[in-house]
């Protein structure tokens, strides 16, 4: 599976339907995985691929560039089984002080996200083009670096989250930011604009749909958040870290990470994530890796109205 030549895009499918085609827009399920620099972890990464496998499931993997430079051969099988690498920083995770991307300077952000793409790359033959920051902690800058980079997908915009002091999101800059795929502006990722990035807001209900949350509600309440976000968006973002899926004696973490979290990792989360399938997959979700997104080019042009028109989804 290789890199698309532009001018080959315009021919490519949207959702399975030919070019020109009219086909109903399903909803659609992205499992996303963010692998951290978390020595260790990379057990939870293999459990992950072959419950993916189980059920059919192609992940879009964002990987810290570190963990792609020391597990480079896992990093590879994960294009070998068909799922989208992206990446996660430089060394994310395993930090006394984490990467920052909403305050870091242009040539700092360069620098870690060049880092990042060299390894995945190094190891997979593949150069990414998706991005997730670090703790979803984005800025203007990270878009501009993005763009220059080469870079044509983003995960990162916490729309429509607030962690109330208990994660990682506790600012309200981008709370109010499309929950659906749109192209930021430069000057403000709240708002749709003109960027050559897509970007594609992590799902959240207030709370993130994650496995943190999945692990602390419990499966019914978990199910109520998914009927509120399905209500209003055909597109659910979930996403789980590989050392969520560990014992945390097995892993090396910062003195920083707390202690909570720790003592609610183990093997036994997987069992979360293959209940979440047989619902999602139940209730008429497709799996799909976010470079396989149908998404809409909008046209901002008009004051207060959007229109979309068609836009051809890259494939790699």
């Amino acid at each position: 599976m290789g890199w698309t030549e532009p001018s080959q895009r315009a021919a490519l499918p949207i959702n399975g339907q030919e070019a020109g085609r009219t086909a109903k827009p399903g909803k659609q399920f992205y499992f996303t995985i963010d692998c951290d620099w978390v020595p260790g972890s990379h057990v939870g990464l293999a459990a992950l691929l072959d419950c993916c496998d189980r059920f059919r499931i192609k992940a879009t993997i964002f990987f810290a560039g570190r963990f792609a430079e020391t597990y480079p051969d896992l990093v590879r099988e994960c294009l070998q089984r068909g799922h989208q690498l992206g990446t996660h920083g430089w060394a994310h995770g395993g930090l006394e002080e984490d990467e920052d991307f909403r305050i870091a300077s242009y040539e700092q952000q360069r620098q870690w996200i060049r880092r990042a793409t060299d390894a995945v790359e190094k190891a997979s033959g593949v150069r990414p083009v998706v991005f997730r920051a670090p703790n979803l902690w984005i800025g203007e800058t990270t878009l501009r670096v993005l763009e220059e980079e080469g870079y044509h997908y983003d995960s990162s915009v916490p729309a429509r989250r607030f962690d109330m002091g208990l994660g990682r999101v506790h600012y309200l800059k981008y709370f109010s930011a499309p929950r659906d795929p749109y192209r930021p502006s430069p000057s403000n990722l709240n708002h749709p604009g003109d960027s050559s990035i897509v970007e594609m807001p992590p799902s959240a209900c207030l709370f993130p749909i994650n496995l943190a949350t999945l692990r602390t509600v419990g499966l019914s309440k978990f199910q109520r958040m998914i009927r509120w976000i399905g209500a209003r968006s055909r597109h659910l973002v979930f996403y789980c870290h590989p050392s969520e899926f560990v014992l945390a004696a097995e892993q090396a973490f910062p003195r920083s990470m707390s202690k909570w979290n720790q003592n609610r990792m183990r093997p036994e989360n997987l069992t979360l994530v293959k209940q979440l399938f047989d619902h999602i997959l139940e209730i008429g979700y497709t799996p799909a890796r976010i470079t396989d997104t149908a998404t809409r080019h909008l046209d901002v042009r008009t004051s207060g109205v959007v229109r979309a028109g068609r836009f051809q989804p890259e494939r790699f």
